[in-house]
């Protein structure tokens, strides 16, 4: 198994608690708590207005709540969010030698679906 697709997994593997942990803050303290959990994890929340009372923001405001309460949403997010990370280090670290370092391609590639 690669560093990045260690990473990944591991990251994946918090997503079940984070959207237990944004369901129970959804329930307790309302959406905005969320919301703001999700910023404060690096992930950046789904948008939707608090504040407009409209059908459709109504209609986003419940369909942000839902997604932070998946743990599939979770789960790619967080995965975005680790391969990110580990693809900053290697330029940070100077690995890059192209667009995109060796072995986040080669990660990659092989998720490619068919």
């Amino acid at each position: 198994m690669s560093k990045i697709e260690a990473l990944i997994d591991s990251a994946q593997a918090h997503a079940e608690m984070h959207a237990k942990l944004c369901s129970d803050l959804i329930q307790k303290s309302g959406l905005a708590a969320a919301l703001e959990y999700c910023q404060k994890q690096g992930i950046e929340p789904p948008q939707c207005s608090l504040t407009a009372d409209s059908n459709n923001a109504r209609m986003l405001r419940e369909t942000a709540a839902r997604m932070l309460g998946e743990t599939k949403w979770w789960k790619r997010r967080l995965g975005n969010k680790a391969g990110r990370d580990f693809e900053y280090r290697q330029i940070m670290e100077g690995r890059v030698t192209n667009i995109i370092s060796d072995e986040s391609l080669e990660y990659y590639l092989s998720k490619k679906r068919r």
